[in-house]
């Protein structure tokens, strides 16, 4: 069964368009560089595998405590209005989330919506047990986490 996340919204003083290109950039994460410039599996990045036009195959490493996760996701760019991401590969059975981008006067609202599932093959229904009281929680911290980090980049690079 799947678990929808919570919707969460972070608002930013820039433009739509500078932030939905801060956000999408995906074609300097061609090498997977981390913060070292160079590849690094113990390093948060992204890597760009393949790109067709708006639809990306994407890698991503992501930190959440001293657990590194590694996922593999379709990435369907909808140039100032959304970006959404399905799950291909990973720790989860499922996942879909959608980043939607509103102007707002002078700034942009970003709001987040997805949902997940685990599935565990040994305790069928544990699964959603363990994506309700433990996945939901850390996935939409750490989703929070990079919606702050993209709005202080954003504000930080004058986007405004």
């Amino acid at each position: 069964m799947k678990v929808n996340l919570r919707t969460q919204s972070v608002s930013i003083r820039a433009p739509r368009s500078a932030v939905f290109e801060l956000i999408s950039s995906f074609d300097d994460a061609v090498d997977g560089s981390g913060r070292s410039g160079t590849p690094d599996e113990n390093e948060e990045g992204k890597r760009l595998i393949e790109r067709d036009g708006n639809r990306l195959l994407m890698e991503f490493r992501s930190r959440d405590g001293r657990k590194m996760y590694r996922t593999l996701e379709e990435v369907v760019l909808y140039p100032e209005d959304r970006i959404t991401f399905r799950h291909l590969e990973g720790p989860l059975y499922h996942s879909l989330e959608e980043f939607v981008f509103t102007e707002v006067g002078s700034g942009t609202t970003i709001t987040h919506n997805g949902e997940i599932e685990c599935r565990m093959h040994l305790l069928p229904g544990a699964g959603w047990i363990v994506a309700r009281f433990y996945v939901k929680r850390r996935y939409e911290r750490l989703v929070l986490r990079h919606m702050k980090s993209l709005k202080e980049t954003a504000e930080r690079n004058g986007a405004n």
